[in-house]
């Protein structure tokens, strides 16, 4: 056995015997892990389902087309109230998140445009024009804020974003986050951008499963109540491989033709005709080459089950995964509470986050739980005055354990270790050895 393959089998070992609390990972079923190493890995193929720069495609587009079918469907509405695809389409080529909202940077704007976007510390991303954002070298970025609604509970402030449309007249407004706990809803900001000729980007990637169960609102809507493009991850709350889609309206309102001048024409110097169209240029021959479609075929798959044309090895349907997902969190961030700890903005999806005593240092926590067995990060939260190296908070996820089989009473019980482990109540021995009796009677597939 090599290094790699000792590295490889190492790294399954310490997965399967950890209890995984990243917000951002989770455990695809089998299926999906096989399509990622499976021989669709060796196929190149340039360009779009029907219009390739290599021979031997035919079953590539295929299955892409297949893939971007499955996508749309499943974030149809429930109540079936309109048809995804007369308004949407979808590019399954974006590789991952941070790209994704990059490539709608670059297609919709143009140079010097103001981006409209939450605060790291008040939930955003990285990719939202944080201050050590690259894109800061063409676009001028805008924060809106949270408010404190009660003490430690904090809500988006519609009223901020709305004042801030008004004032700065941004191009692009996201709305999407990596640490907020609370759920939101579009249409009423998607709605007032819309009416201000600000466009709307929607990053889901930590949301778009309990989206697509129907446990959450959906940016996907009719007219200027849906956001223009939706971005999204599929390993989160979707189950599925380290990968992206990113979804687009198929209009294109006049009033953004300005900043789209720029895109390549197509072969026939054919201007786009919808924001899906601008989108997939952008991405080839814009900036990306050929596709991964093992990644491809694996978002598919993840697809099939949460559909329900096929299943995780877990035998429940993907409604009831999300449903206990959501549960587990929340039994999870009142124990934390219950045995001493602050939580921040009170849960409403699948993570949680804490602040810490003003004397714990959030990276050596962080360190202890990984000792005894518990994975998890520190995270900035609102209005910290700490570093984001060693920020007040830790961000609590459930996804990855809850497709374990975690239930209400090993989420309560993991909540009391880790606040015995905060206020040094056991010792590490002890602490370890309650883990691994946890971890002992979980799945793995």
């Amino acid at each position: 056995m090599n290094i790699i393959q000792n590295l490889t089998t190492l790294e399954e070992k310490k997965q399967q015997n950890t209890i995984n609390l990243i917000a951002s990972e989770n455990y695809p079923s089998h299926k999906v892990l096989e399509l990622m190493g499976s021989h669709w890995s060796n196929k190149y193929g340039e360009g779009y389902p029907g219009k390739r720069y290599y021979a031997g495609n035919e079953f590539t587009d295929k299955l892409e087309s297949f893939v971007q079918e499955k996508a749309l469907k499943v974030f149809g509405p429930k109540d079936n109230s309109f048809e995804i695809s007369e308004e949407y389409g979808v590019n399954v080529q974006t590789l991952s998140g941070s790209p994704a909202n990059r490539t709608v940077f670059l297609t919709a704007l143009k140079n010097g445009d103001k981006i409209l976007s939450p605060k790291l510390s008040d939930g955003g991303h990285l990719t939202h024009m944080h201050e050590v954002s690259i894109m800061k070298k063409f676009f001028e970025p805008i924060n809106y804020t949270v408010k404190e609604v009660a003490p430690n509970d904090y809500e988006i402030d519609v009223d901020d974003i709305k004042e801030k449309i008004l004032t700065h007249k941004p191009a692009l407004l996201i709305l999407g986050f990596s640490s907020y706990t609370k759920q939101y809803e579009f249409a009423e900001l998607c709605e007032f951008a819309h009416q201000n000729q600000v466009m709307v980007l929607a990053d889901v990637a930590h949301i778009n499963g309990i989206i697509a169960a129907g446990l959450h609102d959906s940016p996907f809507k009719k007219g200027i109540y849906g956001a223009d493009f939706v971005s999204m991850t599929t390993h989160k709350t979707f189950r599925g491989p380290r990968s992206a889609m990113l979804f687009s309206k198929k209009y294109l309102p006049n009033w953004v033709t300005k900043n789209l001048e720029a895109l390549p024409k197509n072969s026939k110097n054919k201007e786009v005709s919808g924001l899906d169209e601008a989108i997939n240029r952008c991405i080839f021959p814009g900036g990306f080459g050929g596709p991964h479609f093992n990644k491809i075929a694996a978002m598919g798959q993840a697809c099939l089950e949460i559909l329900g044309e096929d299943q995780h090895p877990d035998g429940i349907s993907f409604a009831d995964y999300s449903k206990k997902t959501l549960e587990n969190t929340k039994a999870l961030e009142n124990s934390l509470l219950e045995n001493g700890l602050e939580i921040i903005s009170p849960t409403q999806n699948h993570l949680c986050l804490v602040k810490l005593p003003e004397d714990k240092d959030s990276l050596e926590i962080q360190k202890k739980l990984e000792k005894i067995g518990i994975i998890c990060n520190r995270n900035v939260i609102p209005f910290d005055t700490k570093s984001a190296w060693k920020p007040s908070g830790l961000r609590l996820g459930m996804p990855a354990f809850t497709s374990r089989g975690a239930t209400l009473e090993t989420s309560k019980k993991i909540g009391q270790i880790i606040c015995d482990s905060v206020f040094d109540k056991k010792s590490e021995e002890v602490l370890k050895t309650e883990v691994e009796s946890i971890v002992s009677g979980l799945n793995w597939w």
